[in-house]
Formats: C-alpha cells, structure tokens, sequence
C-alpha cells in the first residue's frame, strides 16, 4: 500500500520550483514563486495537521433529498430520525490539538482546515445508532456523553459545527451529541416548531440516557432550544437509576418566558435531580430579537433571580454566548471554558 510522504511530497514541489527559478523568471515572478512554494511546503510538512470529530445526532428534519451534507436535511418537519456526522476542526494556537478520545481522528491534507467543516452525514438505524456510539464510548477516557440543543434559525450543518466547536473548545473527550429541530428564519414559526418537537426530542434523550452506559449525562441548551430541552427532561420516563445520570442542565441565554419557567417548568425539573445552570445575559444576539417578538421578561435576562434558589445563574454578557461554529480566531472570549468547569 502506497503511504503519502509529506518530506517526499514537499521535496519534489521544491525541486520543481528550482527548476522554474533556474529557467529565468522575472524578480517578480521569482518571489511569487518562492512564497508559493514556502507555503506548499509549510502546508505539506505540518505539525499540526487538521482534526476531525465524530458526532451523533437525532433530529426530526425531514431529509433534504441532496447528497451534499449541508443540504443533507431541510428546514420542515419529518420523522425521528438517527445518525452519525464527521466536522472539521481547525487548529487554533492557543488550544492546540484536540484531545485524543474514540471522537477524534487526525486528518492529513494540503492544508489544515480554516473553519468548522461539515465533511458528511450518515444516517443509522436506531439499533445502529445505539451500538456504534457504545462501542465508541467503550474504554474511552471520558465515560460522558453531551447532548446539545441549538436556537432558532440554525442549519443542522450549522448545529453540527457548533457541537464540534463546543467539544474542541473545551477538550471535551466524551461522546458528542446534538438534537437538530426544523428551525427556520421565522421566529414565530420556529416557536411553533420547537414544541412540536418535544415528543422527538424526549424519545432521543430517553434512547441516550437508557442505551449509553455513560456514567455522566450532560444537557445542554441555547436559546430556544432551551424550551423543548426542558420539557422533554419534565415528560421523559426514566427509572430512577438513569434519570440519576444526567448530572447538568446547562441553558444558555434562554429564550423562554420567564413567568413560564418559574411556574409550570422548573417545579418539575427539581424531580429530576439534575444540578440547573442558567447563563444569563443583556449582550446576546438571539434573545435581543426575542424581545422584539415577544413581550415579558425571558430567563436568559439579566435581572434579580433570587426567587429561583438552587438555580446557578451566571451573568455572561461580557463573553461570547452565540455558541456560532465561528472560523478559528475569535476576539470575544467564549463561554466554554465555564461551561467545561461545570461538567468536569
């Protein structure tokens, strides 16, 4: 089997490149190719070629008909459906390589990735579904599997790079999971969508928490997401053994009306038993246009939440909260540094 040699590789674009410079280039042209050459060098001989992780997903997306992974599920309503999808994950200096877990795969190529990529999309049986991703989880350093749940107006590809940033940023060696609901770009339509979700999204952490043998069980929600994340913890039907191994309720910037939450969610969400982290901020994006569709104060307000005691309410305004797979230099810093103190 023919093995690819970068040292060899870059030698012969080097040699070519010579002989180009030997044949009478202009100064211009010389220095055109030199940089060129460098850079194919650079990119051939990396020390820190890209990485790839592996996700599983649920979502009740009905299948776009394309064979293209951004375009792999649509935007409408459909069936529950299952499957495994492989992101990109550029290299960032300051985080290094991801850390090494039965998720992660080191990828070789002309150059490292410059963005959060969706590679491919493959849709499993439930059966399947359930014994890959355990298999996976066997004797990996991490027994823990997180569920994230995105916003409105988000893609699956879109919430498939936001699950791969949120693992790579905070070296996150558990299973990564995500559930894509039909969001759209209309607000009120995607309100109506993320509650007809609830009974899929319920059915998808009922299978994770009853199949995986992970010892710890995150969730972990964003705008809202965050609605249908909670409702589906208050219907699911667990024994009192599963239900104990989801360890964290984490809701970012909540779009979910605040009176709502105090009185018809969060009385039941304490038989769960899970510890409830809200972050809240003045500063986010997708809450700033939820005010202007909807009245009333949100839970991912900043105000005084004293009467919601044993709720951990951290304000975020000043870090970024859009959890947006953005390309690999961010200016803001982000919210998942505390987010990794929280489930570690």
């Amino acid at each position: 089997m023919n093995r690819y040699s970068p040292a060899k590789n870059a030698a012969i674009i080097l040699t070519f490149v010579s002989l180009l410079m030997a044949s009478g280039c202009s100064k211009n042209s010389t220095d055109t190719i030199n940089k060129w050459g460098g850079d194919l060098t650079r990119a051939l001989t990396t020390e820190n070629p890209f990485q790839e992780i592996e996700l599983f997903y649920g979502t009740d997306r009905r299948p776009g008909g394309s064979t293209v992974p951004d375009k792999f599920f649509s935007n409408e309503n459909g069936d529950l459906s299952w499957g495994a999808c492989t992101v990109a994950v550029p290299y960032d200096k300051k985080i290094k390589n991801l850390k090494k877990s039965r998720f992660t795969m080191t990828s070789y190529g002309l150059s490292p990735a410059g963005s959060y990529t969706l590679k491919d999309v493959r849709p499993l049986p439930s059966r399947s579904f359930e014994t890959i991703l355990s298999k996976r989880l066997a004797n990996n350093p991490d027994n823990s599997a997180l569920v994230f749940v995105h916003g409105f107006n988000v893609s699956f590809g879109e919430a498939a790079q936001s699950t791969a940033r949120m693992s790579y940023q905070m070296q996150y060696q558990g299973a990564p999971l995500f559930f894509s609901w039909p969001a759209q770009s209309d607000y009120r339509q995607d309100e109506q969508n993320a509650m007809a979700s609830v009974p899929k999204l319920t059915e998808f952490i009922k299978t994770v928490t009853e199949k995986l043998d992970a010892k710890n069980i995150y969730l972990i929600g964003h705008s809202m997401g965050c609605l249908p994340l909670c409702k589906a913890l208050t219907e699911v039907q667990l024994a009192p053994e599963d239900m104990a191994r989801i360890r964290e309720l984490i809701l970012i910037a909540p779009d979910i009306n605040r009176s709502t939450f105090a009185e018809t969610i969060l009385p039941r969400l304490h038989n769960t038993g899970a510890l409830i982290t809200v972050y809240i901020s003045d500063d986010d994006e997708q809450l700033t246009l939820a005010h202007k569709n909807r009245a009333g104060v949100r839970l991912g307000d900043v105000v005084n939440n004293s009467d919601m005691p044993g709720i951990d309410f951290v304000d975020a305004s000043k870090v970024d909260t859009s959890m947006a797979a953005k390309p690999r230099f961010v200016k803001k810093t982000t919210i998942y540094n505390d987010i990794s103190s929280v489930i570690k």
